[in-house]
């Protein structure tokens, strides 16, 4: 039976290792390449050319949905797998977007990553059972998951100026609108980019190229 060929990529040592371990167990499977970010892991693709690709999202020097994003266009043939922490609706609806046949929360049991890698490698897509539920309730509310295109033109206008790092007041002079008005349109991209704080907005952004 042909072997599975794997490249795994995360910018964690210690959770490149233990999937490697864990796949190197069942002898269908050969870890090929391992990447710690998505740069490594777009040349990595190119010179082995894997059957599948497990990859983080929130990896340096490029991420993993960048880096997926290039490897759909350059080798549609090989199989593209998030393998994440993140079950926020939009990194899953972008890389759905981008074509990947699987996402997968790290805690998924061996079984079922397993499971998983061979059915998306025989032409199937596999999906973790919270991120299946997560994709339910898009199909059903997209207006209220689908960030991309509820982001209007102002907030975005006011998140780039928040990238810059520019206070509310800068924000506001520059806009001609009020400070009141910058922070209200700053708290209603949090909500909407399920964000913790200003940071992991301005990160999601990115990560999601609404922001360059």
């Amino acid at each position: 039976m042909k072997k599975i060929r794997i490249v795994l990529a995360d910018d964690h040592l210690l959770i490149r290792e233990g999937f490697k371990s864990l796949l190197q167990k069942n002898e269908r499977f050969e870890i090929v390449g391992i990447a710690e970010n998505g740069k490594e892991l777009i040349e990595l693709a190119g010179s082995l050319l894997p059957d599948v690709i497990l990859t983080d999202i929130n990896m340096p020097v490029v991420t993993g949905l960048d880096a997926l994003e290039t490897l759909a266009k350059l080798y549609p043939d090989i199989k593209l797998v998030v393998l994440t922490m993140h079950e926020e609706s939009e990194y899953i609806i972008h890389a759905i977007k981008i074509g990947v046949q699987g996402y997968l929360l790290k805690n998924i049991e061996r079984f079922d990553l397993e499971k998983a890698i061979i059915v998306i490698f025989e032409g199937g897509k596999y999906f973790s059972p919270i991120v299946t539920n997560i994709l339910a309730e898009v199909v059903v509310r997209p207006s209220q998951n689908n960030i991309i295109t509820e982001i209007t033109q102002r907030e975005k206008e006011v998140l780039e100026l928040v990238a810059q790092g520019q206070s509310t007041k800068q924000i506001a002079d520059k806009l001609g609108i009020g400070t009141r008005t910058v922070e209200s349109h700053r708290m209603n991209m949090l909500k909407k980019f399920r964000a913790s704080n200003t940071a992991d907005l301005v990160r999601k952004a990115f990560e999601l190229k609404i922001i360059k």
